[in-house]
């Protein structure tokens, strides 16, 4: 079987109990770096604690870049290592940092393999739902829809959907911040909109008060909540 196991948004104490009692069989577990020739690994360091002591642990490089031929090679090699030890008869499994369906690596392994090997897949506590509850912000409510962006799209069709809709979540805020601060601004919703950085992280920062915030305040983990109907 090959597992994948999302971990929740970066505290142990939040991995949910399907993914430590899935975490502790494990034959193999393959754990996403984000650079080369790297052995740190944030999804790893969160679930370490859980793992058997004969759990063998895989690093594997993923690129977080728009190579799409560099991006692919690599999955298909990966896919095909876990491939191998399925077919080995290992219990192998993947982490993910938050939610495996929101967002993730894993989707681009599931892809690959989701015809070649069974698969079960454990959800984690996603960054957005972390903020909301942390900081007692609903995100919806009524007949609104809840809109997930991510908000390194096209500015312009994200101004779009920030004037248009009450509930959204802002994810992959870091690369385009700045703009999209002044967009919220300029549509009058500092006091219905909270940023947060690292939720439940080490160094988590909650930002209330959008107005001087910059990109450098902030780090690669970073969320928008904006709840036109919920005032601050």
């Amino acid at each position: 079987m090959f597992y994948g196991i999302g971990v929740g948004v970066g505290n142990s104490d939040k991995v949910t109990k399907s993914a430590i009692d899935v975490l502790g069989i494990l034959d193999i577990l393959y754990v996403p770096t984000a650079k080369k020739d790297e052995t740190y690994s944030i999804a790893h360091e969160i679930v370490k604690g859980y793992l058997n002591k004969s759990t063998e642990v895989k690093d594997r490089h993923f690129p977080m870049n728009y190579d799409c031929l560099e991006l692919q090679n690599s999955w298909d090699v990966i896919a095909g290592e876990i491939e191998q030890d399925v077919s080995d008869g290992k219990k192998v499994g993947f982490v993910t940092i938050g939610d495996p369906m929101v967002y993730s690596t894993y989707i681009y392994l599931l892809k690959l393999l989701k015809n070649k090997v069974k698969i079960t897949t454990i959800p984690g506590i996603a960054s957005f739902l972390d903020i909301a509850a942390n900081n007692n912000f609903p995100l919806v409510e009524g007949e609104d829809p809840l809109i997930i962006l991510p908000a390194n799209m096209e500015m312009e069709k994200l101004k779009r959907y920030i004037k248009n809709e009450n509930s959204i979540v802002l994810m992959k805020v870091y690369k385009n911040f700045n703009d999209i601060i002044k967009i919220l601004l300029d549509e009058e919703l500092e006091n219905c909109s909270i940023v947060v950085s690292n939720s439940s992280k080490n160094k988590e920062m909650v930002y209330r008060d959008i107005k001087n915030i910059k990109q450098e305040d902030i780090s690669y983990f970073t969320t928008i909540l904006i709840n036109k109907k919920w005032e601050i």
